[in-house]
């Protein structure tokens, strides 16, 4: 056994026994049971006695509990309240992380501009939350500092950008020049700037805000897990290149970008990579689970190129991968949109070590070509769970376990987020996973 599939024991010897006191006996066998399921699904190594029926979606617990995405922001009485009750009504053998839900209090009180809520920005009461795209690294150069020190590029400059409460902080000294007798008043004086401390005094207050939603949150979890239920997930992390074109470039300016300043944006990415490695071991080591969700978006068909993924997107990627599975972590990326022209880059990485959650490529074609390297997770289209019928999603379902499940390393779920799904239709998939994923 190397290395890696030691501390991934390790890791999940703690994921099935993770020290809270189940409610009951029964409770510490179904969530066990659950566990199990997904470690045999991932690992390849046993068939599970079923298919894992995985979760995929982010608002959907609030429309299928009656309310709106609005309500469970504004309120983490009424978010706790939905998904305790989702989660033990429609039975997935992990719950969804209750952490995505954004709060529209802190938020407001950041002036936070990324997003635009339910009721801010022409977003519908109704809706979700939207991105709001922006170039937030301003000009290439930046990305020359943020290659050379991070956290300093991202404290002073990106945040005062897309926090507007925390515009104060493009004062800030550099840390890194606090060094000796010389520098001591330059690096001090800054924090006597009005604007400095009113930034610092809202973060303070946006802190203990923060602090007691997911104190609510953090309970919830604890509950839930008490009564058999485990989470999806332990950690987050992103393809670096996607954290350039999501987050600080827009996808315009950052694919001018690739032509432009290649070099600048590899050197960038180059940084980011540990960076995110670490921001999910953290989080595994923390919550004791060592599933690390991992949102992929630009490196899909019809993004960009064979050559550009190869020298853009996966090297670094296949980094941050390479890091978790080194912690003895489970990558699980989402390869959002089709990713028929990549399937060869699935198999590069270690047997059982990392679960694909697909959203449009062709499962059956996978099966036949990675099937045998990593477990799969997916598929089932929005396009039946939103127009179709209970019978459409019971065929395709039987027809997906049929293509996808054999021999094990296939988990159920739906091929995108699900938000404004038909709680009907959502129910039906889960029925058919039960009826058609036993072994």
């Amino acid at each position: 056994m190397t290395d890696w599939q030691e501390k991934r024991q390790a890791r999940f010897a703690r994921w099935l026994d993770p020290g809270v006191p189940f409610s009951s006996p029964e409770s510490k066998a179904a969530y066990q049971g659950r566990v199990q399921r997904m470690i045999d699904a991932i690992e390849l190594k046993k068939t599970p006695d079923r298919v894992p029926i995985y979760p995929n979606y982010t608002y959907f617990p609030a429309y299928a509990m009656g309310t709106t995405p609005k309500a469970v922001m504004s309120d983490v009485a009424v978010a706790v309240d939905v998904w305790e009750r989702f989660i033990k009504e429609y039975g997935f053998d992990a719950f969804g992380i209750i952490g995505i839900v954004a709060p529209i209090p802190i938020m407001k009180a950041l002036d936070y501009k990324l997003y635009q809520w339910p009721g801010s920005g022409g977003v519908p009461e109704d809706s979700i939350y939207r991105y709001f795209e922006h170039d937030w690294l301003v000009e290439a150069k930046e990305y020359d500092d943020l290659a050379l020190d991070p956290s300093d590029w991202w404290m002073r400059q990106y945040v005062p950008r897309f926090c507007g409460a925390l515009s104060g902080l493009a004062h800030l000294p550099n840390v890194t020049e606090f060094i000796e007798l010389p520098n001591l008043t330059g690096f001090l004086a800054p924090f006597g700037l009005p604007e400095v401390q009113e930034s610092l005094k809202k973060l303070m207050e946006i802190g203990s805000m923060t602090l007691a939603w997911m104190g609510e949150i953090g309970k919830l979890i604890g509950k839930l897990m008490c009564d058999g239920y485990p989470p999806s997930a332990g950690g987050f992390a992103k393809a670096p290149f996607d954290t350039l074109s999501d987050t600080l470039r827009s996808f315009k300016t950052a694919m001018l970008d690739l032509r432009r300043n290649g070099d600048r944006m590899i050197a960038a990415m180059d940084t980011l990579a540990p960076l995110a490695i670490k921001m999910a071991v953290q989080a595994i080591d923390g919550s004791g689970n060592p599933i690390v969700f991992m949102p992929l978006h630009k490196g899909a068909d019809g993004f960009m190129s064979k050559a550009q993924f190869e020298k853009f997107y996966w090297p670094t990627l296949k980094r941050v991968f390479e890091g978790i599975i080194e912690a003895g972590g489970v990558p699980v990326p989402f390869a959002e949109g089709g990713y028929n022209q990549r399937m060869e880059y699935l198999n590069e990485l270690p047997k059982g070590s990392v679960a694909w959650m697909i959203d449009r490529s062709d499962m059956k074609e996978l099966k036949k070509t990675v099937g045998g390297n990593c477990c799969l997770i997916g598929n089932v289209p929005a396009s039946i769970l939103h127009a179709g019928t209970p019978a459409d999603v019971d065929r395709y379902v039987r027809e997906l376990i049929d293509d996808a499940a054999g021999g094990g390393g296939f988990m159920l779920a739906t091929g995108t987020v699900t938000d404004e799904g038909r709680p009907e239709m959502i129910k039906a998939m889960i029925e058919a996973g039960l009826k058609y994923g036993k072994y």
